[in-house]
């Protein structure tokens, strides 16, 4: 998990909640293209086009937005506010045959997690093995039940998310020196030319920071 820094809503938002609020159509479930579109944009924007759980690559055809606070257990403006809204990996799609995936916002379903992406400490709460498991952190014994509530709810350690975070860690096989770590390193914590982070940089960072020690 990374940490998201929300941005202002978009203004098509706004102009749409203006419009809307009066009447009975103000509800997530009647925010329709094309200003959800642009929102889904915006929300993938933010976040580097990762997902806002696993933090595996995700772009416009294979995520939805997600609700923090599920829809289900909130009240219409919660619903279409933009702080409860991140991009989280899984197609929004009822087409037959699709299959969403059984991890992140798809499995969350309306319950809660202990640890939100919203939080500036976040990535504090998680460790991660070489064999590409997440795990509650071994550091903070106060953070370990929030962070294991949020590795099974999510389903963070299924096995396509498992086998991504060890192909992201094959970029540490060629490093031979400090001054490679460090680099690598600055490019796990910005985003490209593109706006773009790397997939799955915060478990590349994790093992940079503790057996490279870079800071």
């Amino acid at each position: 998990m990374k940490y998201i820094q929300k941005g202002k809503e978009p203004q098509i938002l706004s102009n749409w909640k203006v419009i809307q609020k009066p009447t009975p159509n103000y509800h997530y479930k009647h925010f329709l293209n094309p200003e959800r579109a642009a929102v889904h944009i915006s929300l993938l924007s933010e976040q580097g086009y990762i997902c806002c759980y696993c933090c595996q690559r995700v772009d416009k055809t294979n995520s939805h937005i997600e609700h923090l606070d599920p829809q289900s257990k909130t009240d219409a403006e919660l619903s279409v506010e933009y702080t409860n809204m991140l991009a989280s990996c899984g197609r929004d799609t009822n087409k037959p045959g699709y299959r969403w995936p059984e991890y992140c916002g798809n499995k969350k379903g309306d319950r809660a997690i202990g640890v939100s992406p919203l939080q500036a400490n976040c990535e504090e709460f998680f460790d991660y093995s070489s064999t590409g498991e997440i795990l509650p952190t071994a550091n903070n014994l106060a953070h370990q039940i929030d962070a294991q509530t949020t590795i099974e709810v999510l389903g963070l350690n299924h096995y396509d998310l498992t086998q991504g975070r060890i192909q992201a860690l094959e970029a540490l096989q060629g490093i031979m020196t400090q001054e490679e770590a460090e680099l690598l390193a600055q490019v796990c914590q910005r985003m490209n030319a593109q706006g773009r982070y790397q997939p799955f940089c915060n478990a590349v960072l994790y093992f940079l920071k503790h057996y490279f020690g870079v800071s």
